[in-house]
């Protein structure tokens, strides 16, 4: 099959496009190329993610563009990566903002996975134009950033007015068009504060990418909409000077310097760089949350004052396509945006300083604060047990030992503690040097405890016991667990040939397995790909949604599917009652799945009809036989089984038969 990437008409042979020319491309291994997704058809591949792959998608009629954001079959196992998913379409809904990338629909594929289809744009993100501008040591044009980035924090502005907080901010999530406006993207880990979005928002969940992360982030304590303004403060530095404030060899110490290092001064990485303008990086960077700008409107009348005096030539528009191009200079509008009514004027009197907390007028103190214990003893260094959701890995523990420090060295400027909440006002940065200060490490102690090495030390997060199925650890607090054991993801003993599977002697095998391991454990579902008219499948053949087939019977607990009496309704619960049954290429696995609440569950009994019945009634009715057949087994209020041959937008022959044979 190939498919045009203009229109994403499919044709069986290659050539070009009879609708606009183009050249078609092979559909390979993606299944999705030319298939319908909604009103639109699949033209080609526009990026791949961690989470999943994001398509061109075309209207065949009035050839409107839209991207559809895919999830991974992976993800979609994962009920808390499905509600990350989803909880960008919520949050852009809630905001609704120009500068922010619009959705338009959301729902979810017939093989499970679900998708997003979003506006389309042109252009390139800003970590492209920052790698562009780096490459040709050409640095982009300090009013142009400024533009950008008050287009961003106004974005920002309108989303903590809606108690929303991105925490992902970075150059990969600012798209540029090519007229030069910045569109943020990926609300996907956003904190809604009055919606809590499943375990993501708790503590100690690390979220975010580490060179953007705030100090309390990379620590794993709670957030709020300042931690925003710290990846702002990032992006600045890095947009600014070509570089980003910190680096590391590692994760663990990348997320210590977060948390305790100052960060190079700009203005010795790029001399014309006024101090106001590297005031406001600095403010933004500021260690402790209370010392930043207390609000994306204030970092933005900052902004405005900062780059009052810059020349004509630095309001040069730095559009998509990765170069700042010169047009008409133009300096601030006369007003703020409309959507901070009430804000400072960029009129007034240019200030020596603007504090943290409004924005306000300062006089310049003293050099930047740098967080500490409550009692002023130290910065503590604790990031143990944190997980970083998506790429596994876990920071260890280190603390200050008996909440004392080293004395700084002669390279490292003396700071005092952070400023109070009654005393919110930052401190303006004293250049001492061109070049970052050396923090000198604490020791670590008592790592891998639950209880900190000293009482400037804030309490770890709860010590995960052993694995649950491969996805995330079980707290030792985990309240009044049903009783037996609830299993692990192990391999089972199966002989497989994965060319010719035994259907339902796996069906069999696999409903003998569950119940074995969870002895009330109740069968709702079965999908089987490449099921031949012999009832025997073909696991290395394509699926819609994968590489490879797969057979899955899913599973739940009912014992363990009731609420917790002990959890008040309106706190999530954590389930552990549903496992799955899974066989694929590499063998066949029992794997348990945390976070699904399985009360919705419709239990079915084991099915009457095999998969070889189920092709007598289909052959019956006029299906092929020089085929495979994708077969679903649930209960839609009577239990029947799914026969589809062909794939989504292009199928050759589907039936819903009911499970009445024998």
């Amino acid at each position: 099959m190939f498919v045009c990437p203009e229109c994403g008409a499919a044709q069986p042979a290659p050539g070009h496009c009879g609708l606009d020319g183009k050249q078609l491309a092979p559909v390979g291994d993606d299944v999705l190329l030319g298939t319908t997704i909604g009103a639109y058809r699949v033209a080609r591949l526009l990026g791949v993610g961690g989470m999943g792959r994001v398509y061109k998608g075309v209207h065949p009629t009035i050839g409107s563009r839209v991207a559809i954001k895919v999830l991974s079959r992976e993800c979609s196992d994962r009920p808390d990566l499905v509600e990350r998913f989803f909880a960008e379409a919520r949050a852009v809904n809630v905001i609704r903002h120009e500068s922010i990338v619009n959705i338009l629909d959301l729902a979810t594929l017939p093989d499970g996975r679900p998708f997003i289809i979003m506006e389309y744009l042109d252009g390139s993100p800003l970590s492209g134009i920052v790698e562009v501008a780096q490459l040709r040591a050409h640095p982009l044009p300090l009013g142009g950033l400024a533009r950008l980035a008050a287009e961003v924090l106004d974005a920002l502005g309108a989303a903590h007015g809606k108690g929303i907080v991105h925490r992902d901010l970075k150059p990969d999530n600012v798209f540029i068009t090519p007229a030069g406006r910045a569109k943020v993207l990926d609300f996907g880990i956003a904190k809604l504060s009055d919606t809590p979005i499943g375990s993501a928002t708790r503590t100690g969940s690390l979220l975010g990418t580490p060179h953007y992360m705030s100090p309390e982030q990379a620590a794993g304590r709670p957030v709020d909409h300042r931690t925003d303004i710290y990846a702002m403060g990032v992006i600045l530095f890095e947009c600014a000077t070509g570089q980003k404030p910190f680096h590391a060899a590692s994760l663990f110490e990348l997320l210590r310097l977060h948390i305790e290092a100052p960060p190079p001064m700009p203005r010795g990485l790029r001399l014309d760089l006024p101090e106001d303008l590297e005031r406001v990086i600095l403010t933004a960077l500021a260690k402790a949350p209370e010392a930043r700008f207390a609000s994306a409107q204030a970092m933005s009348v900052a902004l405005q004052h900062a780059t009052q005096q810059l020349p004509p030539a630095a309001w040069a528009t730095i559009n998509g396509g990765g170069d700042a191009v010169a047009t008409t200079p133009q300096v601030w509008s006369p007003s703020v945006p409309a959507s901070w009514a009430g804000s400072q004027s960029p009129t007034s009197p240019k200030p020596t300083t603007v504090s943290g907390s409004a924005g306000q007028i300062a006089p310049v103190t003293a050099a930047p604060a740098r967080a500490t214990a409550s009692s002023g003893k130290g910065v503590w260094l604790a990031l143990g047990a944190i997980v970083l959701v998506g790429g596994g890995v876990a920071a260890g523990v280190l603390a200050a030992s008996g909440g004392k420090r080293e004395p700084p060295s002669p390279t490292t400027p003396s700071t005092p503690t952070s400023p109070t909440r009654t005393s919110p006002a930052p401190t303006s940065p004293t250049p001492a040097s061109p070049k970052p200060a050396s923090p000198t490490p604490a020791a670590p102690t008592s790592a891998g405890t639950d209880k900190p090495a000293s009482t400037d030390t804030p309490a770890s997060p709860p010590k995960p016991t052993r694995p649950s199925g491969g996805d995330k650890p079980v707290l030792a607090e985990d309240p009044n667990p049903p009783a037996g054991t609830w299993p692990t993801r192990h391999a089972l003993s199966f002989s497989l040939d994965p060319k010719r599977v035994d259907v339902a002697k796996l069906i069999a095998f696999a409903i003998a397995q569950a119940k074995k391991e969870v002895p009330d454990a109740e069968l709702f579902r079965i999908d089987a790909d490449g099921v031949g008219p012999d009832g025997f499948a073909n696991l290395e053949y394509p699926s819609f949604a994968s590489k490879h087939g797969s057979i899955d019977l899913r599973f739940y607990s009912p014992s363990r599917s009731k609420r917790d009496p002990n959890v008040p309704i309106g706190v999530k619960q954590e389930w552990k009652c549903e496992l799955r049954v899974e066989a694929d290429p590499d063998g066949v696995q029992l794997r348990p799945l945390e976070g699904w609440e399985c009360s919705k569950n419709k239990a079915v009994p084991a099915p009457k009809c095999t998969p070889a019945d189920l092709w007598k009634k289909a052959i019956a009715k006029g299906a092929p036989t020089n085929a495979i057949a994708s077969l679903g087994y649930r209960s839609n209020g009577r239990n029947v089984w799914y026969f589809d041959i062909g794939t989504p937008g292009d199928k050759v022959f589907s039936d819903v038969f009911a499970d009445d044979c024998r």
